[in-house]
C-alpha cells in the first residue's frame, strides 16, 4: 500500500514538472522611456512536443500586448490577469511584446526600475538619462545599454532635460513723430517736421510716399497689437479666465515632467483645446508617446480627450 502511495506521489510530482517545463526563457529586453513607461521583450523557447504555453507577464497594467512567432507571424493567445496562454504549433521561439508602467516608480526627480528575473537582464536607457544607483554590478555596460545579472535588480536613474532656450522676444515697432523744429543736416539741407503748416523741403524729397508708409506701419502696429490683446482676452474667457502665469503657477501642483507641461501650455495658450495630432507635431514627439502621455494626463484629471470628425481632441480641465 506504501508503494503504491509513494508511486503516485511521484508520479504527481513527474506531472507537475512537466506542467511547469512548458518552455524556457532565452532572452528579456527592458526599453525604458523618459515617461516612466517599459517596452518588454520576452523571448522564450517552447519545449517538444508542447502547442501551448502559459507565460507569466511582468505586469498588470499592461498594453499594446502582441504575440510573435520565429518567422514574424503573430499567435493566437488569451490575456488572463497578468498571464497570457499562447496558443502555437511548429514555432521553435516565441516573442511576447508589451509596454507597461509598472515597473517603474518615481520619487522627486528620480526614477527607479525594479525587476526580478532568472536571467541576465538587458536593460536600455534614454540617452538623457543619468544612472544614479544600482543594486548590483552590471555584466556589461554598452552606451544607453546595461545588462544586469539575475536576481532581484532595483536601478535608479534620473532624466536629464535641456536647459530651455531664451524666450525669443517681439519687439514692437514705436512709431515717433518727427521734431517740431526745423533740422539742418551736414549738407546745407533744410528739412521741415511734419507739425509744420506747409512743409517746403528745399532737397526736392517728395515726402507724401514717406508719411504714407509711416501711417501704414503705426497701422499695422496698433492692428497687431489690437489682435493680440483679443486673443488674450480670448484665451482668458476660454480657460476659465485664467492667465498663463496663474496656470504655469497651477501645474506646478503635480509631477509633471517637460514634455507633459509643453503639451498642457500648448493646449491652454489655443484656448483651452486643441488636435492631438496638432500637439504632437508641435512637441515634436512620436505618436505612441503622446498617445500615452495624454492617458497619463486625463487619470490625473488634467484633460479630457473625445472624438470629433474622426480626430482626437484634448480639452483641459480644471
Amino acid at each position: 500500500m506504501e508503494v503504491k502511495v509513494v508511486t503516485v506521489v511521484l508520479l504527481l510530482l513527474f506531472m507537475a514538472g512537466m506542467v511547469g517545463a512548458q518552455y524556457t526563457n532565452e532572452a528579456l529586453t527592458l526599453t525604458v522611456y523618459s515617461d516612466g513607461y517599459v517596452k518588454v521583450d520576452q523571448y522564450i523557447k517552447p519545449d517538444n512536443y508542447v502547442v501551448s504555453v502559459t507565460v507569466p507577464l511582468l505586469a498588470k497594467d499592461v498594453t499594446g500586448l502582441a504575440v510573435i512567432d520565429d518567422r514574424g507571424n503573430p499567435l493566437p493567445y488569451e490575456l488572463n490577469g497578468s498571464k497570457v496562454a499562447v496558443y502555437f504549433e511548429n514555432a521553435t521561439r516565441v516573442h511576447l511584446r508589451y509596454y507597461t508602467p509598472d515597473l517603474t516608480s518615481k520619487e522627486g526627480a528620480i526614477w527607479t526600475l525594479k525587476i526580478s528575473w532568472d536571467e541576465p537582464i538587458k536593460i536600455i536607457f534614454p540617452k538623457n538619462a543619468v544612472i544614479v544607483d544600482l543594486s548590483d554590478v552590471p555584466l556589461e555596460i554598452s552606451g544607453d545599454t546595461i545588462t544586469m545579472p539575475p536576481g532581484n535588480q532595483s536601478i535608479s536613474y534620473v532624466i536629464k532635460y535641456p536647459s530651455p532656450s531664451p524666450t525669443e522676444t517681439t519687439t514692437s515697432t514705436t512709431v515717433t513723430s518727427p521734431p517740431s523744429t526745423t533740422t539742418t543736416h551736414n549738407n546745407g539741407t533744410m528739412i521741415h517736421s511734419p507739425s509744420s503748416p506747409n512743409p517746403t523741403p528745399s532737397s526736392g524729397i517728395n515726402w507724401t510716399p514717406i508719411l504714407m508708409g509711416i501711417v501704414v506701419v503705426a497701422g499695422l502696429a496698433l492692428g497687431f497689437t489690437y489682435h493680440k490683446r483679443a486673443r488674450a482676452r480670448g484665451e482668458e474667457i476660454s480657460s476659465g479666465g485664467m492667465k498663463r502665469e496663474e496656470f504655469e503657477k497651477y501645474l506646478e501642483k503635480f509631477d509633471l515632467n517637460e514634455e507633459e507641461k509643453g503639451a498642457l501650455l500648448y493646449i491652454f495658450e489655443r484656448g483651452g483645446k486643441a488636435k492631438q495630432a496638432e500637439v504632437r507635431d508641435a512637441l515634436g514627439i512620436p505618436k505612441t508617446t503622446a498617445w500615452r502621455m495624454f492617458q497619463r494626463l486625463e487619470k490625473q484629471g488634467l484633460v479630457r480627450i473625445y472624438k470629433k470628425r474622426r480626430e482626437n481632441w484634448v480639452e483641459l480641465k480644471f
